[in-house]
């Protein structure tokens, strides 16, 4: 049964109504006794984060002496502690769990060593083309020694399709970027820069994380010019695997070094000549009565034992392993990650407000040792809230996304304000959406809107959501609190009638980049209203709201510019009575943070479509409770100088290390205002 208008309706029709309306006119019917769904956001993915998860997985290596995982532990063998408190839990022996995330393995070549890469790769396409389903237990991905990434995939097919044109590609050469290097034979861009980026995009997966990485040879190939390549092996790699929870497996597919002994068995001449016009041993031959050992073979043995240890260190400290094959790996990485215990334990709402839990595991049994593998979220939906199967909605999108048809009825507009990843912390991506009904008339009742975020080197998915609304049949607005790992998403919006009728698609990509040097600075962001927090706008969270002595700042919230949470607008539409809400925030480098932030200035200044100024505000840096340095001003649009049309809001800054104009720029527009009667 459908919802009368008049319930839902917006006081202002050019003011989209939110969630958060929607949600408080649900409860004030479900008082009045009534109880229609006006508004159900589901999460498809069963994956909210810790902030919204219901209970979470901590996957755990248990080993005895021999290097075994026991069968048989019992609850009493294992105590557990999250966030500083101990804590009751479900224990799952090894392959009794019902849900499984398959591990994300990337294959990484090293480069310059295509002895390695043609061993690895022939390897490679041995092993998967034996797998007998189509669907593999892993997603596989490929970082070529060319620098280039290869998507990630779950099907054999496609994966040997990879396989075959990484063994057909051009090897070019990676040169060194060491600083004493002359700078002409410095790369820019380096090969380890490129593996370290690809796998720090793998940290947003929930499930295990595994870096294949094949180890290079020894041995020189390249003769002297071998100081000006790059020799970069699995040790490289420990930093960022360490980082992400991933673990590193060395395929050491090149074998074992080989030495080549002395004396008699190495050639068929004499063992060594020590003549007096001989200027000393002949070295890398049998060693004469008063030489103990071969200092060749010496130098040899030392090399080896130093390699054999890195790899063992490398293996060791990332929880991985190393083998002579390939086979022998995959064996070992399914032994590892299939055989584990895992224990589950609910999350509350403290738990929820921490984010990522502080977990400690113990072991009552003196003869094993625990280690903890990873930490996973299990979210919140239920089956039945999940009415609508996850794969119709893939292919919903997919369908969308084929055939981009512009909508005569509905205007999709997505927004996405950025904050630089800044002293370890997390980049945070505001993503506010609008959908606007532009056809004649009303629009109908409900509204089912398909959500996406996906990340496209990883060909993951980052958050799949279904919205159904009884809407005013004007417009509907909402926002997410994103958290993006660096990495290369595409945000797709879809508008449909529940059965599979698209009525309008939209998307948008986000490229988040690793931090650059010199002084960072956010989006300009702009909201005409401060979000209230009685009631949630976004439709996430489920926690009751804290009361004003539980308000401590459990959480940085770069969106608060003093003591008001702004909301953004996704349409940058306002009104003449509106306020204008703009902010914006710094990162300076760590050489020039200890300078005050007043020093650095920022100068809004609003003007009209022909480059007239209407309004200019000037506004110091502070420092709050966000991230970075503030500057915040308020514009009352109901000034003289200010005409409705096309409007662009700069803001210019300047300060400290910006050595020449930074300015963001965010286009709005102000409504002509109603006559009065």
């Amino acid at each position: 049964m459908g919802v009368p208008l008049e319930q839902t309706t917006a006081p202002n029709p050019a003011q989209p109504i939110t969630p958060g309306t929607l949600l408080q006119q649900s409860q004030q019917q479900q008082t009045a006794g009534s109880n229609p769904t006006l508004y159900r956001d589901l999460d498809l993915l069963r994956r909210d984060g810790f902030a919204a998860a219901g209970s979470a997985t901590v996957s755990l290596r248990v080993l005895n002496h021999e290097g075994f995982t026991p069968s048989h532990l019992e609850r009493s063998d294992f105590a557990l502690t999250v966030n500083g408190k101990p804590r009751d839990f479900r224990l799952h022996a090894p392959g009794t769990q019902a849900v499984v995330i398959p591990p994300m393995v990337l294959l990484v070549f090293p480069p310059n060593d295509p002895v390695v890469h043609n061993i690895g790769v022939r390897q490679a396409v041995q092993y998967f083309s034996q797998q007998p389903a189509e669907q593999l237990p892993w997603r596989v991905g490929i970082f070529d020694s060319n620098g280039k990434m290869i998507p990630f995939t779950n099907g054999r097919s496609q994966l040997l399709a990879y396989l075959d044109e990484v063994a057909h590609t051009t090897e070019s050469f990676e040169y060194a970027t060491d600083p004493a290097m002359p700078r002409e034979l410095r790369a820019e861009g380096s090969w380890l820069g490129k593996a370290q980026l690809a796998i720090s995009n793998m940290q947003r997966y929930e499930g295990p994380k595994v870096i294949l990485a094949m180890n290079p040879i020894a041995g020189s190939l390249y003769g002297l010019n071998d100081q000006m390549l790059a020799h970069d092996g699995p040790e490289d790699l420990l930093g960022v695997a360490q980082r992400i929870g991933g673990h590193i497996y060395i395929g050491n597919v090149g074998g074992p070094d080989v030495f080549v002994p002395g004396g008699e068995a190495a050639a068929d001449q004499p063992a060594q000549l020590n003549g007096a016009s001989s200027a000393g041993p002949q070295l890398g031959t049998t060693p004469s009565s008063h030489m103990r050992a071969d200092p060749a073979m010496t130098a040899a043995l030392s090399n080896f034992a130093f390699r054999t240890s890195q790899i063992m260190q490398t293996a060791a400290a990332t929880f991985g392993g190393f083998a002579n094959s390939l086979n022998d790996l995959a064996r070992q990485i399914h032994r590892d990650l299939d055989g584990s215990y895992a224990l589950d334990f609910d999350m509350t709402p403290e738990d929820q407000d921490h984010g990522s839990p502080e977990v400690v595991v113990h072991l009552t049994r003196p003869d094993l040792r625990v280690t903890i593998l990873d930490v996973i979220p299990v979210g919140v939906s239920t089956d039945i809230e999940r009415e609508m199967d996850q794969k119709q909605i893939s292919a919903l999108l997919k369908k969308a996304a084929a055939t981009l048809i512009p909508s005569p009825e509905y205007r999709v507009t997505q927004r996405v304000d950025f904050f630089p990843l800044h002293g370890g912390l997390r980049p945070v991506l505001p993503m506010s959406a609008a959908i606007q009904w532009i056809g004649h008339g009303r629009g109908p009742v409900s509204l089912s809107v398909a959500e996406r975020v996906e990340e496209q080197s990883l060909s993951s998915i980052v958050l799949e959501r279904e919205i159904r609304v009884h809407w005013d049949g004007r417009s509907l607005s909402w926002e997410r609190d994103g958290q993006l790992h660096p990495g290369h998403y595409l945000w797709s919006i879809a508008v449909h009638d529940g059965r599979g009728i698209i009525y309008s698609y939209s998307q948008r990509k986000i490229d988040i980049e690793f931090p650059r040097p010199g002084v960072a600075i956010s989006s300009l962001v702009v909201g005409k209203a401060c979000r209230t927090d009685d009631i949630y706008t976004n439709g996430l969270q489920h926690r009751p709201p804290l009361t004003a002595q539980e308000q401590p700042h459990l959480l940085i919230d770069p969106m608060r510019a003093g003591n008001c949470r702004v909301e953004p607008d996704a349409l940058g539409s306002f009104s003449p009575a509106d306020t204008v809400h703009a902010f914006v925030r710094i990162y300076p480098p760590e050489k020039l943070d200890k300078s005050k932030p007043e020093r650095w200035t920022a100068k809004f200044v609003l003007r009209s479509q022909a480059g007239v100024v209407e309004a200019v505000r000037q506004a110091p840096f502070t420092i709050d409770s966000g991230s970075g340095y503030l500057a915040s001003v308020q514009l009352p649009l109901n000034i003289s100088d200010v005409i409705p049309g096309s409007h662009t809001l700069d803001v210019e800054l300047r300060g400290p290390g910006i050595h020449k104009d930074l300015k963001e720029s965010r286009a709005i527009s102000i409504a002509v205002a109603p006559a009065t009667p």
